[in-house]
């Protein structure tokens, strides 16, 4: 009867969400291990070990070695113990590096074709460097959360991409992180400059002040461009969280009552939102006015190449290139702070 209980736990546990989260906290531990074992036979901690470390029943830990045995990374030696086996190679350098790449939120539930080209340029540069790549991935919506992720995902330095503050505070807490897409305060950042692209834009336009800015995008912390346009005197940027929020969730009500109050000068938008905006501009004012404003696009190319408007970003290879610079620079123990590194921005039209 104890035997009978004994599986009906290992079923039902296998069938908790929590024990698959402890499950792979203890695959994590061992794959590391045997990452770490520099291609020679390493014991690994007991089953009562692991269990103590992670707080969890023998029964979860026997599920992940079951599994790691059953896939041959792991050996059993009667009377010896569990030993990661060396003959199950990872298609990896042993003694490389490995890195983490974290992308937005590390929660993505599927990644899109601009997404996909993103990643091409990130590992298409990864491919020179030796290292061996992670992407994290996970629930990372409290700093407590990430902090988690990171701490069993046992990397050696982190590149994060367009992440939330306290996700790559988190990682720059316990590893070299170099982060990327815009800067976060106290971190080594690689961003865009778009200072000489804002005085382009002046000078195309031949105005530096009263220009009325609205902008889809919910948090301009986020954006250089946005920033950095936001510090110029003569400019008003308009476009609340709420208000991006509404455009995001597919009503424009609140945003066509704001133009109808006053036409903005340039609008700066993720291309997404160019059909409808360009619709209430068009209804407001008539083709010929719209036509004459400036329409920006933020990280990606405008989709209408008939469309009059400039696409603004840094070239993502030469900051990928930058980040990887600087992370070997924090691997190899760089003395002293790292300074952030600049990539000027252009335009493309």
């Amino acid at each position: 009867m104890a035997k009978i209980k004994e599986l009906s736990d290992i079923i039902m546990r296998k069938q908790s969400p929590q024990t698959i989260s402890e499950v792979q906290k203890i695959w994590h531990r061992v794959m590391s291990i045997l990452y770490r074992s520099g291609g020679c036979s390493v014991k690994i901690p007991s089953s009562n070990e692991l269990a103590r470390e992670f707080g969890v029943a023998r029964s979860t830990v026997r599920i992940a070695l079951e599994k790691l045995t059953e896939e041959g990374f792991l050996v059993t030696r009667r009377g010896s113990g569990t030993f990661t086996n060396p003959r199950q190679r990872l298609n990896a350098d042993w003694n490389a590096p490995l890195i983490g790449l974290m992308v937005l939120d590390c929660n993505l539930f599927f990644y899109s074709p601009e997404l996909q080209g993103e990643l091409e340029c990130f590992f298409g540069e990864f491919r020179n460097t030796g290292w061996n790549i992670r992407l994290v991935t996970g629930q990372m919506d409290t700093p407590e959360a990430a902090r988690e992720i990171l701490t069993h995902s046992y990397l050696d330095g982190v590149i994060s991409f367009g992440c939330k503050e306290f996700v790559v505070r988190a990682a720059d807490e316990m590893m070299p992180t170099v982060s990327m897409g815009y800067r976060v305060s106290g971190v080594t950042n690689v961003h865009p400059d778009y200072s000489r692209v804002i005085r382009e834009l002046f000078a195309r336009t031949g105005r530096s002040r009263d220009i009325f800015v609205w902008s889809s995008f919910p948090d301009e912390s986020r954006n250089d461009f946005l920033s950095t346009l936001r510090r110029e005197p003569g400019v008003e940027i308009i476009g609340s969280p709420h208000e991006a929020d509404i455009v995001d969730g597919g009503s424009y009500a609140a945003v066509r009552k704001l133009f109808s109050k006053r036409c903005p000068d340039w609008i700066a938008i993720h291309p997404m939102h160019l059909p409808e905006l360009r619709r209430i501009v068009i209804d407001l004012y008539g083709e010929e006015r719209a036509r004459r404003l400036l329409w920006i696009f933020l990280t990606l190319p405008n989709p209408d190449p008939e469309w009059p408007g400039f696409t603004i970003r840094a070239d993502r290879r030469t900051e990928v290139r930058a980040a990887i610079d600087i992370l070997r620079r924090k691997l190899g123990g760089e003395a002293g702070p790292i300074p952030d590194f600049a990539v000027e921005g252009g335009m493309i039209f």
